[in-house]
């Protein structure tokens, strides 16, 4: 049962995930991600992957955090990526080391994702963000196929994977005056 309500969590993630990248404002791009952040989370809950799960949490936050000063029209200060690769690391250590007492050095492949993660989304231009992102959603597919994760968690990184690289030649390659979604 509980790999079912994972295959569906992740379904609907993706959906949001895909969604996101065929936006025009980044604030409508941050608050699908969010949405998408949150059935990712109750996916690897239901996945018993507790790591991803905690750095996917902070993943949230992080979200919300960098969407509150884009609805501003604000960049969000440098101390906000500090703070949230910080809190990253500390999970880390915290769930790995000394609540679960295991170390899969294939976390860190995650780990940096998150870190990547939190100072992309700081960065005010879509287009950019568009480009910069294909790194890390490249390792968190890498990742999820490490540590063999439900197909769906793997296919969600992916879909967001293609339809970022699809976004970036539609907006950015091919079509550079074409509209994204309002």
């Amino acid at each position: 049962m509980l790999y079912v309500l994972a295959l569906i969590t992740s379904f609907l993630a993706m959906a949001f995930v895909v969604v996101s990248y065929f936006v025009k404002k980044k604030e409508l791009y941050l608050l699908f991600q969010f949405l998408c952040i949150i059935f990712l989370i109750l996916s690897q809950f239901f996945s018993l992957e507790y790591f991803s799960a905690i750095g996917l949490i902070i993943a949230l936050i992080r979200t919300f955090t960098f969407y509150v000063y884009e609805k501003k029209d604000k960049l969000a200060p440098i101390v906000w990526p500090i703070i949230f690769t910080t809190l990253s690391l500390a999970s880390y250590f915290i769930v790995n080391l000394w609540i679960l007492n295991t170390v899969k050095p294939v976390d860190i492949i995650f780990l940096i994702g998150l870190i990547m993660y939190a100072f992309i989304f700081r960065i005010r231009s879509l287009k950019i963000v568009r480009f910069s992102m294909l790194v890390p959603t490249t390792l968190s597919v890498i990742y999820f196929i490490l540590i063999s994760a439900p197909i769906f968690s793997i296919l969600s990184y992916s879909f967001e994977l293609l339809a970022n690289v699809v976004s970036i030649f539609k907006y950015h390659v091919l079509k550079p005056k074409q509209k994204a979604l309002s």
